[in-house]
């Protein structure tokens, strides 16, 4: 258990359990202004819970799901000012749900065939770029019921690039309000 901390100004990354991590719950910690991501785990990590997190003003991206994350989940954090919100990279049956993501570039981002993730009940606004990326190779993603808001700087509310690799992605109920969709 990573619980209570306050983690800022750190020269990589703030929390970062690596490589075969698994059973960790990263709750309630307030983790902000590091050198890249806030919270990662990559590599082969399983079975993380990061929850009730306040991420913001890291370099990269606030919660990071990274190189065979898998069976993971984020849930109920609030992740603002960054580069990516949440990013998923790599990493394949994992839950995002009930988190609150502002004033990002990109809200949720999905990259380099992860698949089989599911991202719901989200609430993303002030996207820079796109309140949901879906790009290079993600496929077979559930995206429901998610709420898009005032993502209109040039970028989409949804925007699904490349969509001849990154097929059988399912959007159900998802609300876009200001916002628009792209599918390349």
């Amino acid at each position: 258990m990573i619980e209570g901390n306050v983690v800022h100004h750190n020269y990589h990354y703030g929390l970062d359990p690596h490589t075969g991590t698994h059973d960790v719950i990263i709750r309630n910690n307030i983790v902000h202004s590091n050198g890249e991501e806030g919270i990662i785990c990559s590599l082969d990590c399983y079975n993380i819970i990061i929850e009730n997190n306040e991420v913001y003003n890291n370099t990269q991206a606030g919660v990071m799901l990274s190189r065979n994350m898998t069976d993971s989940i984020a849930r109920n954090n609030n992740v603002h000012d960054e580069t990516k919100g949440i990013f998923l990279s790599e990493s394949n049956n994992n839950q995002i749900y009930n988190n609150i993501i502002s004033n990002s570039k990109d809200g949720i981002y999905l990259k380099s065939s992860s698949s089989n993730n599911k991202i719901y009940n989200n609430t993303v606004t002030h996207a820079v770029s796109n309140g949901i990326l879906v790009n290079v190779g993600s496929s077979r993603n559930t995206f429901y019921s998610n709420t898009i808001i005032n993502s209109t700087g040039g970028g989409y509310g949804i925007n699904v690039k490349d969509p001849s690799t990154s097929i059988d992605n399912i959007f159900e109920n998802n609300r876009l309000i200001n916002s628009r969709e792209r599918i390349d």
